[in-house]
């Protein structure tokens, strides 16, 4: 997820959007015109006659295929015309969905990075998902992640949750305790001085780059603290969530971080130089594959300032209608219950990218399987609810994220944390207009 999740040019995408919608055929006047609808009873549709259209990652060409087969052969006649984009990035996914739409091809069904779904609700209007069309297994505690105002717009597909992963055989070199143990940010810091003190180096990566916005997101309601009000205004002001932010200047000033960016932060780990790495559920399997038997390891809970245990934001992708016709609508919806079926799913949340399974059906299946190892089987079995990532308005998102990202690289250069923090929230109310 960490190379597929980039929001830094979504403002310039809404304002592109708007900029394109006087284009566009299909709404006539603007994107919002052309608002999606609600399905209709599907069992009043012509299948031959409502053909649909879906725009995709191709990280989800296995299951779009599944699913495309299944729902064709269940309702003769019908069409789905599956289109993946070139490449793995939910930014340029959306940039060609928004291009298509001003050129009057909208698209029925989109998958979207959870981080753009207000981008999507505030811009293109999409239709609330029929909850009821999703199949039994789906683990609905999910659906908080694609709701915005008690509205579900979105049906999470292939998620993913921060993590802290641990390298345990630099633990037990230093005396340092059990990565399981590690539940506070206290413990963390303790933990790595004693690494450090071993290695006569830093041993934590938090990067502040790609996924700033996601960590402080993380820590701060990690902590059971809010990172965004009900309003829209920055939450993440409060003193507990200053203190749950503080962990990159407190290890930075007892130069315990490492102060890389992403890439660099990860091979720093599966190196063996960094003994620990926050970063996503979704890295667990291509961390495997490099890590391999150079040493044990583990990814374990986010920690928080008192071992909170809060909902963390989900990262990850999932589906959005956008039919401007109710049948194709009532379509869309069903072809969205099959690619949340366990054979879709497990076709999705697999080894090659260890997303957490959002059909217990096929968790279960995963996690019988040969390929369940310790490390995955912490992804396969993950259960807690997760909020949607981010929550500012639309159209400021990449302004609102360049704040926070300010910020988290202040603080992971060692600034004083309250200034740093108070001037970050106050930059994102300004930009927010609250």
């Amino acid at each position: 997820m960490s190379k597929n999740i980039s929001l830094r040019s979504l403002g310039a995408l809404a304002a592109g959007a708007l900029l394109l919608s006087g284009c566009s055929a299909s709404a006539g006047t603007d994107p919002q015109a052309a608002v999606a609808t609600a399905a209709t009873d599907i069992s009043t549709c012509n299948p031959a006659q409502s053909p649909i259209s879906v725009t995709f990652g191709p990280q989800a060409k296995e299951s779009v295929a599944i699913a495309a087969a299944s729902l064709e052969a269940k309702y003769p006649g019908l069409k789905v015309s599956a289109t993946p984009t070139s490449t793995s990035s939910y930014d340029d996914l959306t940039k060609s969905v928004v291009a298509d739409i001003a050129v009057g091809k909208r698209p029925d069904v989109i998958m979207t990075g959870l981080g753009q779904l207000k981008f999507w609700v505030d811009t293109y209007s999409p239709a609330p998902i029929n909850v009821d069309a999703l199949p039994a297994g789906y683990q609905k505690q999910f659906l908080g992640a694609g709701t915005v105002s008690d509205t579900v717009y979105l049906a999470p597909a292939q998620i993913s949750a921060p993590v802290l992963l641990v390298n345990q055989s630099a633990l037990d070199a230093a005396g340092a305790g059990k990565a399981a143990d590690i539940k506070t940010l206290a413990d963390l810091k303790a933990a790595a001085e004693k690494v450090s003190a071993k290695t006569g180096a830093p041993s934590v990566s938090i990067p502040a780059q790609g996924l700033t916005d996601w960590f402080s997101q993380a820590f701060v309601q990690g902590s059971g603290e809010t990172f965004v009000n009900t309003d829209g205004s920055a939450g993440f002001g409060s003193d507990k969530s200053v203190k749950a932010l503080s962990i990159w200047p407190e290890l930075k000033n007892k130069n315990l971080e490492l102060g890389v960016g992403d890439q660099d932060a990860m091979a720093a780990f599966t190196s063996g130089k960094a003994a620990f790495f926050v970063y996503t559920t979704s890295v667990i399997a291509s961390l495997q594959k490099s890590i391999g038997t150079s040493f044990d390891w583990m990814p374990v809970d986010l920690p928080s300032v008192g071992g909170e245990k809060g909902a963390l934001p989900a990262g990850g992708n999932g589906w959005v209608v956008l039919s401007d016709e109710s049948c194709r609508a009532a379509y869309s919806n069903a072809l969205i219950g099959e690619l949340l079926s366990p054979e879709a799913v497990a076709g999705a949340s697999g080894t090659s990218y260890s997303y957490i399974p959002v059909n217990a059906d096929a968790g279960k299946s995963l996690l019988a399987s040969s390929a369940a190892t310790p490390q995955l089987t912490y992804a396969w079995s993950y259960d807690k609810p997760l909020t949607p990532w981010g929550g500012f308005e639309g159209s400021k998102v990449a302004q609102v994220n360049d704040a926070i990202r300010l910020m988290a690289q202040q603080l992971q250069s060692g600034a004083e944390p309250a200034k740093a923090v108070s001037q970050a929230a106050g930059s994102v109310n300004a930009i927010v207009g609250k």
